[in-house]
């Protein structure tokens, strides 16, 4: 059965003011990771390299084995901060896994940012997509939910592909989104070929349904 592709909705253009304003937004995030990159991981391989060269002048037994330890927990904390900052830019399971893994992984994140465990309720086996679709649904959950500064709940459910589309709902006790987050969402969605419910107030919470086309189940 071919998958049908949900109609997208009739979006209205973005005017100029809300392109600067997206523009704006996406190099504050590329500032964040050159920040990170520059002081963080450089100073941590400054620091592997000095405790490196101590390591390698020291004569006490256990001194040196301190500094190797040090090397190991410095080089481990630069690794866990890598992944981070890749993931910020793209989720490393999109490509193999797919949404529901990505969503997954990106839900410990959550976690940690907001310390509440998110409600995951995903299809077995959870439905699939072209990798484009799959990733534009993923920055969709993501330019809904990082504009947030605190959540005390929020669940996520993907549904089994009926009639080949499959259904991504969010949904989070925080405010709805401002308009120029909507409107981004809204193009997002439209580009992507996705059909997006987003109410314009949030009443009871906020809801996000997104429907995608599924060409295949996870195996």
């Amino acid at each position: 059965m071919t998958a049908r592709t949900p109609a997208a909705p009739d979006t209205p253009s973005i005017p100029a003011d809300a392109l600067r304003e997206l523009y704006a937004r996406q190099e504050a995030e590329r500032r964040v990771v050159a920040r990170a990159l520059h002081n963080e991981i450089g100073q941590a391989l400054s620091a592997i390299k000095m405790s490196a060269h101590l390591a390698g002048d020291e004569d006490d037994a256990v001194q040196r084995r301190q500094d190797l330890a040090d090397i190991v927990r410095i080089a481990d904390d630069t690794v866990a901060r890598l992944r981070d900052l890749y993931a910020d830019l793209r989720p490393p399971q999109i490509d193999t896994l797919g949404l529901a893994a990505s969503l997954r992984g990106e839900a410990e994140r959550w976690q940690a940012r907001w310390g509440v465990a998110p409600r995951l309720q995903m299809a077995d086996p959870a439905p699939r997509a072209e990798p484009a679709i799959e990733l534009a649904a993923f920055r969709l959950v993501q330019d809904l939910l990082l504009p947030l500064p605190t959540l005390a709940s929020l669940e996520l459910r993907l549904s089994a592909a009926r009639g080949g589309v499959a259904v991504l709902e969010v949904h989070h006790d925080g405010p709805a989104p401002d308009p120029l987050t909507a409107a981004l969402l809204q193009s997002r969605a439209t580009a992507a070929g996705l059909a997006l419910h987003l109410p314009g107030e949030a009443q009871a919470g906020m809801r996000l349904r997104v429907e995608l086309p599924a060409t295949m189940a996870e195996a």
